[in-house]
């Protein structure tokens, strides 16, 4: 089988896409632009940047290394697109995210906040081109759970809710081997958008994070906490509120 190749002079690319080669375990060749791509490379990773000084016809280039070469992968089995492809959500203040395709595990990763899921999905999209997309999100974490599931409803993803409760793991990684674990599990379609309502326990939370942020300075009020718990507005500016109205 041909081997992927690396290509670029981007210190932080280079180390990125590399480390994920190596976690994977795949048998890779950095090259030099000065050189031609050897006859044993089927693709080449680069940057979007230097994508136009690559002298090869597969180029693949995507800021998310776990997406670029999983990609890579594709092409070199001749074909990036998927029949099916199942993405699982992991719901929680930063999300895990993992990729099914045809029944093999594509990529896997955690989105910075709930509203940054439906950002990932996009990518995996682009880099995988489906027939048939599904996305499944745990039913844990109900406020989280939520705002991802109307933020992608609003999009016009087909949507399923997964009992998570077995999808626990102990590893270095559990809330993206939970999201392995929910993609992989059938779950129910709800026929409308769900209610945000965050309960005083994650208001009180939210409010004991801004102390700490805060360095022990103030307290966001109960209203501002509520703001920050359905995503409209993060920590930080709840904390410059809060510091605007003097209390």
């Amino acid at each position: 089988m041909k081997r992927i190749g690396l290509l670029t002079e981007d210190p932080r690319t280079y180390f990125e896409m590399l480390e994920v080669l190596r976690e994977r375990g795949l048998e890779y060749v950095s090259l030099d632009f000065d050189d031609a791509v050897p006859a044993h490379v089927g693709v080449v990773i680069s940057t979007e940047r230097e994508k136009a000084r690559v002298s090869f016809d597969e180029v693949v280039t995507d800021h998310d290394p776990d997406v670029a070469v999983s990609r890579a992968l594709k092409l070199l089995s001749g074909d990036a697109s998927v029949e099916s492809l199942c993405i699982g959500v992991d719901p929680g203040h930063r999300p895990g995210v993992a990729a099914i395709g045809d029944g093999a595990v594509l990529t896997r990763t955690i989105a910075p906040s709930p509203e940054g899921v439906s950002e990932i999905i996009d990518r995996i999209v682009k880099a995988y081109p489906c027939t048939n997309l599904l996305v499944r999100i745990g039913n844990g974490d109900r406020t989280n759970r939520n705002r991802i599931f109307n933020r992608l409803w609003d999009r016009g993803h087909r949507l399923e809710i997964v009992d998570e409760s077995n999808t626990t793991t102990d590893s270095e990684t559990p809330d993206e081997d939970a999201a392995v674990e929910i993609a992989m599990t059938p779950g129910y379609r709800p026929a409308k958008k769900q209610r945000i309502q965050p309960c005083d326990g994650e208001l009180r939370n939210i409010q004991r994070l801004s102390r700490l942020e805060s360095n022990g300075r103030l307290t966001v009020s109960k209203g501002l906490a509520a703001r920050v718990a359905v995503g409209e507005i993060s920590l930080n500016e709840a904390i410059d509120l809060q510091c605007s109205n003097g209390k």
